[in-house]
């Protein structure tokens, strides 16, 4: 080795990797003094941007915790307001009763009287001052109600045999032998027309997630067809009303509740046919066609080709008599009938009817197609076994469809009610048109996630005197008004302490799944971002030594020169 002064290779190498440890030790005292792994991008990049997205998520969940907790805070100001109102009216309802009875004289109703005027000012007074950080509980700033436009006659009679009797028993119907209900956050809004081409009524509906409904479902109804039914006079004219609307309650209950806007036509129309019975309208089709024969029984079947995709329908008669007795056809071939149909499809949002099938263990069904291909070969007994000339509907539940108990002649397949009300649904918030007997409304869209879209929306209700029918009470002259008044009163707000309560139930579940988000995320961020200690004060006893023996290394190559003296000496 030859020896030089200019040149100390060793003295470089030496301090080469003195510098080397000095990083590495300048690291690690880093990591040990913050408790980060990552302090920096150059530290670990992917991992630094994987954290950050964690951390994001973390920070956004906890401000959604407390998003949640304040939307408890409002939830329980509201249920507390309307336990309060709920005592007073029943309370007021205490004292109707006793006016109506006949030992009081006219004083007696008259000091009772005091006592209801107060009941109502104290109503008004918690409906008014009821607020959450400024809000109104009860009269919140964006509340819009329907025009309040005076119904006609006719729009009149409707609106009282739909709150009488058609939409509570075709509801209490279709959930007895379908086994479906809405769960009750869809409004059903009426709407009155002139005229609908093509229909008496039908619903419409915003479709989500398949064709789960969004925000509001709407139930048309033609009320020139209806006033020509109503002029009829006949029994048979309101048999036909009460199906139609029937009918039209199974499509919304249907859309509500299952992934409707996949199935094929004569499902869906079928379906919403079997719930009244069309046994009628399958003879009168046969009679039309110049009788119940073979072949025309047989055009009937064929007939199912024309409606096998999801959505597809003819929209005529011999439309809705093939897809009647295609599900009719599917009751009698289906394990548990249409209603375990329906079960299975009401279990997940994107669930269609080959997906039913698929699963079904229907012997040589699978899909829709090889329903249909099913159908055409082995449905034509169907019509001996429906028994088309009696009294009898074809209606689910009934003697001839299922050798029930359900009576499902045309008078009596839609009970009449007795019970008139602006709240008859269970599944649905209903919405009267010209403002009758329903609340303004709003809706407060709660963030209880840390992404976009991650909401609850509650609606919120306008409370008045007026919206209560509490304004007008005169327990002196009409005491059994009053009692209904505050009846109706109490079952809309016991439908609100309702509402407001699931609404805390699910504020409450959100909450805990908030709690447990932050853990995971925390846990998952942790594991990338944070020091081991254990790890790196290893590492640190590593590095002072190297650092040690790198600085004694540099020394020693420092001193190699000197070995140049010597030859000169």
């Amino acid at each position: 080795m030859s020896l030089v002064i200019n040149t100390n290779i060793a003295s470089l190498n030496s301090r080469r990797h003195l510098d080397g440890n000095d990083s590495l030790l300048g690291q690690t005292l880093q990591r040990l003094s913050s408790g980060l792994r990552i302090n920096s991008a150059k530290d670990d990049a992917a991992g630094l941007a994987i954290s950050e997205r964690f951390t994001t998520q973390i920070r956004g969940s906890i401000q959604a915790g407390r998003n949640i907790n304040d939307a408890i805070s409002l939830a329980q100001t509201a249920e507390g307001g309307l336990a309060s109102l709920a005592e007073l009216m029943q309370r007021g309802r205490e004292l109707a009763v006793q006016a109506v009875n006949a030992t009081n004289s006219t004083s007696d109703r008259k000091a009772l009287q005091s006592e209801i005027t107060q009941i109502q000012e104290e109503v008004g007074r918690v409906i008014s001052q009821t607020s959450f950080n400024s809000i109104k509980v009860f009269d919140p700033p964006n509340a819009v109600k329907a025009d309040a436009a005076p119904l006609s006659d006719i729009e009149q009679r409707i609106t009282d045999d739909l709150q009488g009797s058609w939409l509570q028993q075709s509801e209490a119907i279709i959930n007895d032998y379908f086994g479906l209900q809405a769960a009750g956050g869809v409004t059903l809004k009426i709407v009155f027309e002139d005229s609908i081409a093509s229909a008496t009524a039908f619903v419409s509906y915003s479709g989500a997630n398949g064709g789960a409904p969004t925000n509001t479902m709407e139930l048309h109804i033609d009320v020139g067809e209806f006033e020509a039914l109503y002029n009829n006079g006949s029994q048979a004219a309101f048999d036909a009303m009460n199906n139609v609307i029937a009918h039209e309650m199974t499509h919304a209950v249907m859309a509500a509740t299952t992934n409707l806007e996949q199935f094929p036509g004569w499902f869906s129309e079928g379906a919403a046919e079997f719930i009244p019975g069309a046994d009628s309208n399958v003879a009168s089709y046969l009679a039309s066609q110049g009788g119940n024969d073979q072949p025309n029984r047989q055009a009937i079947i064929d007939n199912i080709d024309s409606q096998d995709e999801p959505g597809e329908f003819g929209g005529d008669q011999l439309a809705y008599v093939t897809a009647y007795v295609a599900t009719r056809y599917l009751d009698t071939i289906a394990t548990g009938g249409v209603p375990e149909v329906l079960n299975y499809l009401s279990s997940g949002a994107d669930r269609t009817m080959d997906d039913y099938f698929a699963q079904a263990g229907i012997e040589n069904i699978s899909n829709i197609a090889e329903f249909a291909t099913d159908f055409k070969a082995n449905a034509e007994p169907m019509f001996a076994a429906m028994n088309l000339t009696n009294d009898d509907t074809g209606g689910i539940g009934g003697s001839d469809a299922n050798g029930g108990t359900r009576i499902t002649t045309s008078t009596g397949t839609i009970p009449d009610g007795q019970n008139p009300t602006s709240n008859p649904l269970f599944g649905f918030i209903e919405a009267w048109p010209a403002g009758i007997g329903q609340l303004a409304t709003s809706s407060l869209s709660f963030q209880v996630g840390s992404e976009v879209g991650e909401t609850i929306d509650v609606t919120l209700n306008s409370l008045n005197l007026d919206d209560l029918g509490l304004a007008s009470l005169d327990v002196v002259n009409f005491g059994n008004n009053a009692i209904n008044a505050f009846d109706s009163a109490l079952t809309e707000i016991n439908t609100m302490r309702s509402t407001w309560g699931a609404a805390q139930n699910r504020f409450e579940s959100a909450a805990s799944v908030s709690q447990v988000n932050v853990e995971s995320l925390t846990a998952a961020r942790s594991r990338i971002q944070d020091t081991d200690f254990a790890a790196e004060t290893a590492m640190l006893t590593r590095v002072q030594i190297m650092q040690q023996a790198a600085t004694s290394m540099l020394t020693q190559a420092n001193s190699l020169p000197q070995q140049v003296l010597g030859l000169l000496a």
